[in-house]
Order: C-alpha cells, then structure tokens, then sequence
C-alpha cells in the first residue's frame, strides 16, 4: 500500500512537472530565456518540496529512504537550473542596458554609421542614414550602397575600400552621394572587421555630410585662383608701365642734358661777345632756363628713383624661391660689412647677439634685414649715440628676430601707416626717401610665410619684430 502511494505521488509530481513546462513552453514567446528556466526551476523545486512534505505527514519514511537517491538528483537539477537562470538573466539585463546606450548614442547623433558585409551590402544602417537618403531600414538593408554615389566617384570608392584587406585595414575618403536633399559631399571613415579566421566579416564605417565645408573650400579655391590671376595681371602690369616710362624718361633726362649744354655755350658767348644792349636782357632769362632744367633733371631723377622701386617692387613675387636653413648671425654680420661706412659715419654701434637659424630664402631675407638696418640708421637721434641691437629667439616652432634702436621713434599716428607703399614719416624732412622700403620688407615677409610688427615710442626709439619658420637644424656658419 504504501509503495502504490509512494510511486501515486511520484507519477503526480511528473504529470505536475510537466503541466508546468508544457504552459510554460506555450506562453515562451512572452517571456525570455531565462524568465522561463527560472519559472521551470521554481516549479520544480516547489513540487519537489510538497512531495517531501506529504511523505512525513504520511509516515513513509522507510519508502522515503529507499528513493532517497532518486530525490537527491532531482532536487540539486533544479537549483542548478535557477540559479542558471538567474545568472543569464543578469547577463540578459546588462547586455540589454549596455544595448539601449548604443542605441540612444546611435539613434540621436547626425553622423552616419553603416554596416557593410564584404560585398558591400548594408547590414546596418543608423537612423541618421535613413533619414539623409530618404528611405526605410527595411528598404535599405541588404542592398548595395555604391549606386547612390556620383558615378564619377564610384571608381574612387571601390579603389579605397581594396585597401581595407591591407594593414592599416582601413581608410578615409570624400564622396558625392544623391540623397533626398539632392547631391552631397560626404566624408567617410571605414574599418575592416575580421573574424577568427582572419577573413573580412564585415566593414564598419561613420560619415559626415562635409556640404558647406566642400563648397566653401570651392569657392575659396576659385577666389584664390581669381586672386592670383590679377596679382600676376597686376605685376605685369607695373612692370611694362615701369619699363615703357623707362624710355619717354631717358628722353627727358638726355634732352634736357644737352639744353643744358647749350645754354652753357650761350653764356659763354654772350660773356666773350661785345658789349649789347641786349645781353643785358638774354643773361636773366638763361639763369631762369637754367633753373628750370636743374628742376627738370631732380624731377627726372626721382622719377627714375620710383620706377626702379616699383620695378623692385613687382619683381618680388615673380623671383622663384630657395628655402634653406640661414645662419642668421653670419648673414646680418655680412650685412653690417656693406653698410660699414654708414655705421661708422654716424657713430652707431651695432650689437648682434647669438640668433636661432630660420628656413627661409637666403637673399630675400637679406634684402628684409639690410631694409630694417638702413632704416635704423636713417632715424637715429642726433642728440645721442646710436645703438641698434638685433637679437633673437625660438617660439612655437618660429623664430623671432628683434631689430631694436634708439632712434627718434614713431609717433602713434604713423604706425598703421609706415608699411604703406611711398609713406614717408615727414616728406619735408632731411632724410630722403620714396616710402618703398618697407613696402618691400611686408611684402617679401608675406612670400615667406613670416610676418612683422612694430613697437615704438617717440623719443625712444623703435622695436621691429620679424618672424620666420624655424630651421629643422643648426647650420654651420
């Protein structure tokens, strides 16, 4: 009697045990995985429990110790299964979560991402890329991404995405797409994924519509084109306008040469002629050509002096380029060699310190400093000493030179000026001149990739700083 009970309950706990699973397996589309096996290991172990219980209410102990074995399996079999399951739901739930960030990070961010198989269809495409070309997931994926590129970049693409299958295993690259906005720039990044056996599993990448960006960089191109187009129509034009009044002035200068002459062997005649009420009328009037012509020669000659500067001036951006490391030192020594008379006539001392080397063109920039020194010399303060010191330092990669003197300064009226072609501090003043030196100084700074700048204080004296690129190294002097 006590075994049929024994082996009722028995075939009760099964049929109960399988009712459970067979419900639960008919509503496993509404729960996970791992809500199943925990609902199963929770069944189990409370059929198991209720069995254990009807078996000391009963007294069958006896019966109980004989299929004792046969509980111990099943009991360990079911926690086991919970705690399985409860493992792979927090598993699930940390997969889920970490899932729902990417996704929030995907969804609301304007660059493209795409997934491509090796072929170069779409797994993947971010709801950024359906909402730019105007289509739905479902219509996207699976489909080739190449027919929405301009034709004439097609080529392009395909060469690019072959060196995915070489290290680096990736590249970057522009491309016009038709998007419902019509043509695009877009500016891709793609990276090669492999599986374990080293083969491409598939191709990530993330674009940006770069549109604006490309037709500003367009339109800058076609500005700087147009720039360079009448910079050059403009220097030919000063050099044939320089080199055609070259002729008309030789004219003028030999023409009024030889009036001159002739009015020198008038004078002379009039002196050896006999007395004439006339020559006392005629003398005057030679004096007065006289000073005509000497105005005429000094108008000729500081015309001669300004067509040679415009000539200077045209020239500097036609004059090809030789970058090379410059001992600075060594180079402005030479210059204060040449300029040995000036600074020795007027009782200048020049003091060079140790400078850096720069990159840069050898004789332009000797054309940049000889300029700055003349000028030093030009505006000394007659009433004491000159002294000019040049000196220098390294700076983010540039070096910076100091040419700084004690001279009669600059008023702060002047100083946005003094770069400006044919600018003079004071026209009227002793100090000749025709405002073109450093015209020539910015402009041969702007073809070297420096820069200059001015501080000064009348009365003191003036700093002017010039910048230039760094040489790579040191250079012997």
């Amino acid at each position: 009697m006590n075994i049929i009970l024994l082996l009722t309950l028995i075939s009760l706990f099964f049929v109960f045990l399988s009712t459970g699973i067979v419900l639960l397996w008919k509503y496993q589309r509404y729960l996970s995985a791992d809500i199943f096996f925990i609902l199963l290991g929770i069944l189990g172990l409370f059929l198991f429990d209720h069995i254990c219980n009807i078996f000391e209410w009963s007294g069958m102990k006896s019966e109980m110790d004989m299929y004792g074995d046969f509980f111990q399996i099943l009991q360990p079999m079911f926690l086991g299964i919970l705690v399985y399951a409860l493992l792979q739901h927090r598993l699930r739930r940390q997969i889920l979560i970490s899932e729902a960030k990417y996704r929030l990070l995907v969804e609301n961010q304007n660059d493209l991402v795409i997934k491509l198989d090796p072929d170069g269809h779409l797994l993947f495409v971010s709801p950024s890329y359906t909402r730019l070309f105007g289509s739905t997931e479902k219509e996207l994926l699976g489909q080739s991404f190449l027919p929405v590129v301009h034709k004439d970049d097609q080529e392009m693409t395909r060469k690019e995405i072959e060196k995915l299958s070489r290290p680096p295993y990736a590249c970057q690259f522009r491309q016009r797409a038709h998007t419902k906005f019509g043509w695009r720039h877009l500016a891709w990044a793609y990276r090669a994924i492999f599986n374990e056996s080293g083969k491409i599993h598939s191709i990530v990448g993330t674009g940006r519509d770069i549109t604006d960006q490309a037709q500003a960089e367009e339109e800058r191109t076609a500005l700087l084109s147009k720039l360079e187009t009448k910079n050059k129509e403009l220097q030919s034009l000063l050099y044939i306008s320089s080199h055609d009044l070259q002729s008309p002035l030789v004219n003028i200068r030999g023409f009024s040469g030889e009036l001159k002459n002739t009015c020198e062997q008038l004078k002379d005649m009039l002196s050896n002629a006999a007395p004439d009420p006339d020559k006392k009328k005629i003398a005057p009037l030679l004096d007065e050509i006289d000073q005509a012509l000497y105005f005429i020669d000094t108008g000729a000659e500081k015309m001669q002096d300004l067509i040679d500067g415009i000539l200077k001036l045209s020239r500097i951006g036609s004059v090809e380029l030789t970058i090379q490391p410059i001992n600075m030192k060594a180079m402005i020594h030479s210059i204060t060699e040449t300029l040995h008379f000036q600074i020795q006539q007027s009782g200048t001392e020049v003091v060079i310190e140790e400078l850096p080397e720069c990159n840069t063109d050898l004789y332009q920039i000797s054309q940049v400093f000889s300029n700055l020194i003349e000028n030093a010399l030009k505006f000394l303060d007659p009433a004491r000493p000159g002294q000019i010191r040049i000196t220098g330092h390294k700076k983010d990669g540039q070096c910076e030179y100091h040419i700084t003197d004690n001279g009669i300064g600059i008023k702060p009226e002047h100083q946005s000026k003094i770069f400006e072609i044919f600018h003079r501090l004071n026209p009227e003043g002793s100090v000749k001149g025709l405002g073109l030196g450093l015209s020539i100084v910015l402009r041969i700074l702007d073809k070297l990739d420096g820069s200059i700048r001015l501080l000064s204080e009348p009365g003191k004296g003036s700093t002017f700083i010039v910048t230039l690129p760094a040489a790579p190294k040191e250079v012997a002097s």
